[in-house]
């Protein structure tokens, strides 16, 4: 096998195609939104209310860090599996669970701490590994599964990135309390030719899009508590 070089592509399995890219200075190359909007104080920590967006540029949640608040959360009818009782269940909530902060920088985040495994590579492994876990009614995420195994070297890959994450959420309110919620990722690794690669770089151009591949459409959406990260090694 040829010695490869990794591209890191995240994405999110429910953004939408929709949004125009704003004008760049070079064509072809679209300008990346700041996701998270607000200032600082003197320590480096965050002071007053911060703006949240996604890629399409919509405001998803405003914290007040003054008063530790949420002013604005986005509306949200997904129902997401939450914990009533001993039983787990799809439940329209009076408050969904969320990154406290931007869930597209949280997976842009992800996406630049992954590397796709040297041991992987050597042995061509490829594959989507799924795993599941909890954001209690604290806010912290824990038991931490995996649902379906690429490697152990994959496994061990995304724990540790994960690992370098704020462990911040908002947590789920059912019936007027916090409950537990459930969430998922998946993360592909997969192994291109350089050819494969050019084309599908000269594909997402013709798009309009970043050979990143920042935007990916599925063609029937994902529940939000499903999210995707995709690690591409190219052979050169």
């Amino acid at each position: 096998m040829k010695r490869p070089f990794v591209i890191l592509t995240a994405c999110c399995l429910w953004a939408t195609s929709g949004h125009a890219q704003k004008k760049s200075a070079k064509p072809g190359v679209p300008v990346r939104p700041k996701l998270e909007r607000g200032t600082t104080g003197p320590d480096g920590k965050r002071v007053g209310k911060w703006n949240f967006y996604n890629r399409k540029e919509e405001l998803e949640l405003t914290v007040d860090y003054d008063s530790s608040r949420v002013a604005f959360v986005q509306e949200d009818t997904t129902r997401y599996l939450v914990q009533v009782g001993e039983e787990w269940l799809l439940k329209r909530l009076a408050r969904v669970p969320r990154p406290m902060g931007s869930a597209d920088h949280r997976l842009a985040t992800l996406q630049g701490a992954l590397r796709y495994p040297v041991s992987a590579l050597m042995g061509q492994q490829q594959g989507t590994m799924l795993l599941s876990y909890i954001v209690d009614p604290n806010g912290h995420t824990r038991d931490y599964v995996v649902e379906k195994s690429v490697s152990t070297a994959c496994n061990n890959e995304v724990w540790r990135a994960l690992q370098t994450l704020p462990d911040n959420w908002i947590p789920a309110i059912y019936q007027g309390r916090p409950v537990a919620a459930r969430f998922y990722l998946t993360v592909k690794f997969q192994i291109m030719s350089s050819a494969e690669w050019l084309r599908f770089r000269e594909e997402e151009e013709r798009r309009g899009q970043s050979p990143a591949g920042d935007t990916k459409v599925a063609s029937a959406p994902s529940p939000r508590y499903v999210q995707e990260v995709v690690i591409t090694a190219v052979a050169q």
